[in-house]
């Protein structure tokens, strides 16, 4: 899905660009390729050809564009230190969220994921978490008054053997589902392996 920055950058490299961001261009410098690849062209006066007129256009654009700021998304949590709403940023181990009022207050939260599925062990809701080296776990966000966690996602449903929480695991052909309670043995056929 294109994101923000992605279109600013189009849009930066059509105004800045006009002869690269072409489909005559692109045509026209694939051809020059083939004719490079067969022996008939040097590459060095299909590189030239192309470099010499797009050095001025980068020396241009580098004159022309200013320097792009995107605007970080607002959350709907307040800052627990200064009561600034939160932006959501993007960190090595995915988006978290972090005060705007940044050097002055330096608080951050991680942003966590719901699922739309109940804990098991109290009904409250189930987060989407990491662990300090970035791996992936499920737990209750009641925690530490309920202990539920599991490496797996849980998904909506029940376990028909045995009632337990389904949940989705990965296995050589892809994902599946399965019952949380590993000496159940429950694993949910899809269609194709039922045909």
């Amino acid at each position: 899905m294109p994101t923000e920055l992605g279109f600013v950058v189009t849009r930066l490299m059509k105004e800045n660009f006009k002869g690269i961001v072409d489909v005559a261009f692109t045509a026209g410098m694939e051809e020059q390729l083939d004719k490079v690849e067969e022996g008939a062209v040097p590459w060095q006066q299909v590189v030239s050809d192309f470099y010499t007129p797009f050095e001025k256009d980068l020396e241009a654009a580098g004159a022309n564009i200013d320097k792009v700021k995107l605007p970080d998304p607002v959350s709907d949590v307040p800052c627990d230190k200064c009561g600034a709403m939160m932006v959501i940023k993007t960190g090595r181990f995915g988006k978290f969220l972090a005060c705007p009022n940044f050097p002055e207050c330096r608080n951050t939260k991680p942003l966590l994921e719901k699922l739309e599925v109940p804990c098991p062990k109290c009904g409250g809701d189930i987060l989407k978490r990491h662990t300090k080296k970035g791996k992936t776990f499920f737990g209750c966000a009641n925690y530490p008054n309920c202990d539920f966690v599991s490496w797996d996602k849980p998904v909506p449903g029940k376990c028909p053997r045995c009632g337990g929480i389904l949940v989705q695991r990965m296995g050589q052909n892809g994902p599946f589902i399965a019952c949380g309670d590993r000496t159940c043995g429950y694993i949910q056929r899809s269609r194709k392996d039922k045909e």
